[in-house]
């Protein structure tokens, strides 16, 4: 039932995704943590998209999966998982329970207690994943 419901979601995503009220590039989605609940700094990087997408949706990943890439360097400073949200939903589950994810991409910064230090989502810029780094 619980896979039923995520997949229902994923789909219902999908398809109102390019239709919908999209942040433009410049303003991206921010959603963090009270400062009283960000224990350390980030561990990790969870990058979460959809295999599938519509053009519009498979841009903005792609921008923002390259503007992710850009802020961490080569070789990348931190590592990073990448998960399908229409393909993965039960491990993307693990994150988007934590913090919903309404515009793929999400890119959840983690800490190394396995929270979420900072969520940006949508299409994001270099310098917006700089700046949660640098905190």
């Amino acid at each position: 039932m619980r896979m039923t419901v995520v997949a229902l979601f994923a789909l219902t995503l999908h398809l109102v995704a390019c239709e919908s009220t999209q942040p433009t590039p410049a303003q991206g989605v921010t959603s963090s943590a009270p400062a009283t609940q960000r224990s350390s700094a980030v561990a990790k990087i969870v990058f979460i998209d959809q295999e599938e997408s519509c053009d519009c949706t498979h841009k903005r990943i792609e921008a923002t999966w390259s503007a992710m890439q850009a802020a961490l360097g080569r070789p990348a400073t931190l590592p990073v998982e990448r998960i399908h949200l229409d393909t993965q939903a039960a491990q993307a589950n693990t994150y988007t329970a934590l913090k919903p994810l309404m515009v793929p991409p999400g890119i959840y910064f983690i800490d190394d207690h396995n929270s979420v230090v900072e969520m940006l989502q949508g299409e994001v810029k270099t310098e917006q994943i700089a700046a949660v780094l640098a905190r």
